[in-house]
């Protein structure tokens, strides 16, 4: 609001002014509906009339949108009436100083507008401190804050500013200011009446959201982002009334205005945006301990409260993505053409609106961790939620698409259900197949391998697959080895994938190189292999993923990345080539004379497996172009785009293929992030043993209280890591961590007999461990590390 809105008039037409908001109301509080409704009438006359004064207002019933034609004064009237009965949008009126001559008002009251300004508000509280009442700005507060068109005119910025392309309105340095004077009073009154008012106020925004079009005015969503500053919007108050009704105003705006806030709030500092997200997670949790699912009589996602703040934090997630650390302008270049997932529950409108994707955010403002909300993942039934998730056209409410508060445990299970879902779509639709062509039913994906050609056999089996039906890949997959007995549940996949890594990530294959410094695997840009190996490899891992299964891979992050369409930069050499990242990082920061002193042209060497030094230009005619201060940052982009893309990049394509292959339709690029990827593939690195314990159960007569099972766990939590990644693998068939920690392993122990000397023995498709009842702890520990340093074979039953 301009200087200009200082002026108002009265009755006799004379002019007051007065600043900001006034505890006095000129209307008399008795009022009946008909005078109000004069009013109204007035000034959807004046809009008709006069125009709001805004130059090209998009009001179509505003005389300054240029839309309307001459009206007399009866069109004008009879028209006005209708708009008041329709309730018809009434612009923000920017009033000048005086009224034109030929004004049709002249001779009326133009309602005044009550709203705050830093001065006015300061003022009236100091004068209320002063006269030792703070009834008036209890009275003024509730006006303004209680009426969505007084808190849009108040606290304008003199002229707006700029912030990420959009103009913004309010002085929110001043708002700030403002909320910390009026709580340093102390006083409860205040408090209540900022309460009261939010109560009073959300109600009539939510209809004005919904049902109107009120975001085509470019101040509408100035209270939003002042309520939102609203320091106290954590406290119990405002949990069990007032932010809630707000919020879910707030979650129906239109994507536009959305996208506004997000760009708004992407320049807080963080300290502010993240005092935003802590209320709405204060909200959740409140509402998931207290509300309708805690007593059983609704699920969480049929919660208003649960949903609408999800739906807000949803802006706080986008902003804390598009105020982070954002990849630099020509990796963004190079990533314009990567394409998204397809299928249209998949597209995100907000991510459309904002040209935005997570990835684009090495470091967004806020930790993904701290999105995400425990309780509310504790609650959730992922099987109904995925439902929701495949339907969400549908108009239901899903937290599978707002996946920034859900803990990489519960997406995984809703990737579970995903793939359980597409494999019995297979199964039926082969059965079905089989019946119309009499043809022998294959509804399991079936590999037949000979363990000492495991490689060819699987790259044939998988080959001819892929050839001939690609959608049998997405069946659920079946082992068995040549010339052994036993039905695959589970141990024998494991088994079979254990064998393919092991051979496939030795160095002496010849398809990947090892680093033992800092033991990641990379592909070996000098590989005899053929495409076809890589696109095993690249199936196995998909396969993995689809199937549940964890491998022992240790790849770096720019892997995953890549995976996900994103090219390798610099930043990514610091987990992948951590001593060449060291010295291009000290060549940018070199201050001496870069030509000179280092000698360096746009032409690198670098060596294969077997030893022979080969070299590379990364630039036409590079050799005789010298590294220098202004073109450094050049040779280092191109140092490491040869490095992570070009050299590997037949390589790196037959992979990304085969792993496509299986996930192509799956949601997983949408419900994970390429470090979370990771994990599905290479399972927590977190080894808690006691977690394990309390979740693991027990059969057979055993019990947690059991001589037996103490002296067990006794002699478990003294292993070293390397005995409990053996018996980790002896149980499981994997030595690996489950997403989500060895909580999620579910380990049942059942007792095997009465004491004897044979060994303890496991399923590890059911991870069972079946133990003799043995006589003393002595025995106990004996025969448990014989068996788990002789697993190999024995324990896959």
């Amino acid at each position: 609001m301009s200087s200009d809105n200082n002026c108002s008039k009265t009755e006799s037409g004379n002019c007051k002014t007065s600043r900001g908001c006034s505890a006095k109301n000129d209307i008399n509080p008795e009022s009946n509906n008909m005078k109000r409704a004069e009013h109204l009438i007035k000034q959807y006359f004046f809009q008709l009339t006069d125009g709001c004064g805004t130059p090209g207002c998009e009001n179509e019933n505003c005389a300054s949108s240029g839309r309307i034609g001459n009206l007399s004064k009866n069109e004008a009237a009879a028209m006005a009436l209708q708009l008041c009965q329709k309730k018809a949008r009434l612009c923000v009126l920017n009033q000048p100083k005086s009224k034109p001559e030929n004004s049709h008002l002249n001779n009326h009251a133009v309602i005044e507008v009550p709203f705050f300004t830093e001065e006015s508000l300061l003022s009236t509280l100091k004068t209320c401190r002063d006269e030792g009442s703070f009834k008036k700005l209890v009275h003024s507060i509730g006006q303004v804050f209680s009426s969505s068109e007084s808190l849009n005119q108040s606290f304008l910025l003199p002229t707006p500013a700029k912030s990420c392309g959009i103009q913004v309105y309010v002085d929110i340095e001043a708002v700030r200011r403002c909320y910390k004077a009026l709580f340093e009073i102390g006083d409860g009154s205040i408090e209540n009446a900022l309460l009261n008012a939010l109560v009073n106020l959300s109600p009539e925004l939510e209809v004005e959201v919904r049902y109107k079009n009120p975001s085509a005015n470019p101040h509408y969503i100035n209270q939003f982002l002042i309520i939102m500053e609203n320091t106290m919007l954590h406290s119990p108050e405002y949990l069990e009334s007032g932010l809630p009704s707000f919020l879910k105003a707030m979650s129906h705006l239109p994507v536009p205005a959305q996208g506004q806030l997000v760009k708004i709030w992407s320049w807080y500092p963080v300290d502010h945006i993240r005092r935003m997200l802590e209320s709405l997670q204060q909200l959740i949790t409140y509402q998931v301990l207290t509300g309708p699912a805690a007593v059983g009589t609704a699920p969480v996602h049929e919660d208003d409260a649960i949903v609408s703040a999800t739906k807000v934090m949803k802006l706080i997630y986008f902003a804390s993505i598009m105020g982070g650390e954002r990849r630099n302008t020509v990796t963004m270049e190079q990533e314009a053409a990567v394409v998204t997932p397809s299928g249209a529950f998949l597209e995100d409108p907000l991510m459309k609106e904002l040209q935005l994707l997570s990835m684009d955010c090495r470091q967004p403002l806020i930790d993904y961790e701290e999105f995400v909300n425990e309780p509310l993942n504790d609650q959730i039934e992922v099987d109904r939620d995925f439902t929701h998730f495949k339907s969400e056209q549908q108009g239901r409410f899903s937290f599978l698409s707002h996946n920034f508060l859900l803990s990489t445990a519960t997406k995984s299970l809703g990737l579970f259900f995903d793939n359980r879902v597409r494999m019995y779509s297979e199964r039926r639709l082969t059965l079905l197949y089989s019946l119309v062509r009499r043809q022998q039913p294959t509804p399991y994906l079936r590999l037949k391998v000979r363990r000492d050609h495991l490689i060819e056999d699987a790259l044939v089996s998988l080959e001819m697959v892929a050839q001939d039906n690609p959608l049998d890949l997405k069946k659920q997959l079946f082992v068995e080895f040549e010339g052994e007995q036993g039905i695959d549940e589970g141990g024998v996949s494991k088994e079979f994938f254990q064998l393919i890594v092991e051979q496939i990530f030795n160095p002496d294959y010849g398809m990947f190189t090892y680093d033992e410094a800092t033991r990641i695997c990379w592909f070996n840009p000098t590989s005899f292999e053929s495409d076809a190996q890589f696109c095993l490899i690249g199936l196995v891992l998909g396969l993995a993923i689809y199937n549940n299964i964890i491998l022992d891979i240790h790849f770096p992050m720019v892997v995953y990345r890549k995976l996900f369409g994103k090219p390798g930069t610099v930043e990514d050499l610091k987990d992948s080539h951590p001593v060449l990242y060291m010295s291009l990082t000290e060549l940018l920061t070199y201050e001496g004379n870069v030509e000179e002193d280092l000698m360096c042209t746009f032409k690198i060497g670098y060596t294969d497996v077997f030893g022979s030094d080969l070299t590379h230009e990364l630039k036409a005619n590079g050799e005789s172009i010298p590294v220098t201060k202004e073109n450094r940052q050049e040779y280092v982009n191109l140092h490491a785009d040869f490095i992570l893309n070009k050299s590997v990049e037949k390589q790196f394509t037959a992979f990304k293929r085969g792993f496509d292959m299986v996930v192509d339709e799956s949601p997983l690029k949408i419900f994970f992030r390429p470090d979370e990827v990771e994990m599905l593939v290479c399972g927590s690195k977190d080894f808690d043993f006691d977690a394990l314990e309390k979740a693991t159960e027990y059969d057979g007569g055993l019990t947690k209280d059991s001589a037996l099972i103490r002296w067990f766990w006794e002699i478990v939590h003294s292993f070293d890591m390397e005995q409990k990644r053996q018996l980790l693998m002896f149980t499981t068939g994997s030595d690996r961590i489950p997403v989500g920690g060895l909580a999620k392993l579910k380990l049942i122990i059942a007792k095997n007999g009465p004491d004897s000397p044979r060994l303890p023995t496991a399923h590890t498709c059911f991870n069972v461990l079946l133990l003799p009842d043995y006589a003393t702890k002595e025995k106990l520990e004996e025969r448990l590390l014989k068996a788990i340093t002789h697993a190999k074979g024995f324990g896959l039953l």
